[in-house]
């Protein structure tokens, strides 16, 4: 195993950060980094603003802000031309809703493991436009992949305008076949918007051979960048049909995409600027190794929480990542269990509920350790009297 990497994060002593897949903890020397930018601004905001960034006023994206995106879209094999700096995956799926235009009775179809503000957020769009959100059911425990393929795709009718689907499941956390789907819907000529929220940085990531419309993903997470990074793709068949989501100078300046879509009046660009810098933290201490051995080791406390609690796997570990989900004692009361983790143990963990199924979401990073996992399974075994 790689040493633990502890004493690069500004995380509390006291405290055991096992919920990394809400909110990832950024390295100090990447979190420095942000705040030079943030600095450099501040002794000239019209030299940062109009000379160092470039392109922000001009005809051609050039500078740092370039410069993050080509070497974001080179770690997600991307177009660089189709990468806009979003601080969420939240506002780039209302964007995506809002440039979309449905006509009556069209279906959005997509899972009933969808984060909820996504739902809701495509709720309102097809109310508005007289359309259909359509969730297939997607039951627990899952099989096979090519299964869920056939089986969502059975769902796609005459009417499917748009499939909506996660990457990784935000309360499940399985990974889902989104390639396949792409695929298919391409050639139906359906439009495909992919959440990919927990993606970048976890997952081996590759926008071109997804082939998806839209694909978004917070850096924030996984990728270890300061809090609100995160980026959309748009495919160059969209491009030419997608409307900003904030009308600014860029309607009369005409810059590049992705700055079109990125100009909205005074921003802090801080965040994206520090990119470059978590990829090289990344590369510096060999993640691929470390996400490797922490699934390993995640997936093997996976099964220790199923049996512990009497539960059964959701999945194989075919369906896996660096987060993992394990259905709690059907009794168990989710804001008590939290706020006991907290309180008695310092524990931060994701405690949520699927369907009417209590959940705990597992996670492990560079930061954390075996004694964590145990102390948390302990912890949950006392709460329980199991």
């Amino acid at each position: 195993m790689l040493s633990n990497l502890r004493s690069e994060f500004m995380l509390e002593p006291d405290i055991h950060y096992l919920n990394h897949g809400s909110f990832g903890a950024c390295p100090l020397e990447v979190f420095e980094d942000f705040q030079n930018w943030q600095r450099i601004l501040e002794k000239n905001p019209i030299d940062y603003y109009t000379r160092q960034l470039k392109g922000l006023f001009g005809k051609q994206a050039s500078g740092p802000l370039e410069d993050a995106r080509i070497k974001l879209a080179e770690f997600v094999n991307a177009d660089s031309e189709g990468m806009i700096f979003t601080p969420n995956v939240t506002v780039a799926l209302n964007a995506i809703a809002n440039s979309i235009q449905l006509q009556a009775n069209d279906e959005v179809l997509t899972t009933d493991h969808e984060y909820g503000t996504i739902v809701a957020t495509w709720a309102r769009k097809c109310e508005q436009q007289d359309a259909i959100l359509k969730q297939v059911e997607i039951d627990l425990p899952v099989t096979t992949q090519a299964d869920l393929v056939d089986y969502f795709w059975k769902q796609v009718t005459p009417k499917t305008r748009v499939i909506l689907m996660s990457h990784i499941t935000s309360a499940t956390a399985l990974v889902l076949p989104v390639k396949e789907i792409c695929k298919r819907a391409r050639k139906a000529g359906i439009i495909t918007v992919i959440d990919g929220a927990h993606a970048v940085g976890q997952i081996e990531l590759d926008i071109r051979d997804i082939e998806a419309d839209f694909y978004t993903s917070n850096c924030h997470k996984w990728l270890l960048t300061p809090k609100g990074t995160a980026f959309l793709h748009v495919h160059s068949s969209q491009r030419e049909t997608f409307e900003p989501l904030v009308i600014s100078w860029a309607e009369i300046n005409q810059p590049s995409f992705s700055l079109r879509h990125e100009m909205w009046g005074t921003r802090d660009m801080a965040a994206f600027l520090s990119i470059p810098a978590a990829l090289k933290f990344r590369s510096k201490h060999d993640w691929e190794t470390r996400n490797s051995e922490a699934r390993s080791l995640l997936h093997e406390y996976r099964d220790s929480f199923a049996n512990a609690f009497g539960r059964e796997t959701i999945c194989d570990r075919s369906w896996l990542a660096q987060i993992a989900s394990v259905l709690l004692p059907s009794e168990t009361n989710l804001l008590e269990l939290w706020r006991y983790l907290w309180e008695e143990h310092r524990v931060e963990a994701m405690i949520t509920k699927w369907r009417e199924e209590p959940i705990i979401r597992l996670s492990f990073n560079a930061y954390n350790t075996s004694d964590e996992m145990d102390l948390l399974l302990q912890a949950i075994r006392q709460h329980q009297n199991l």
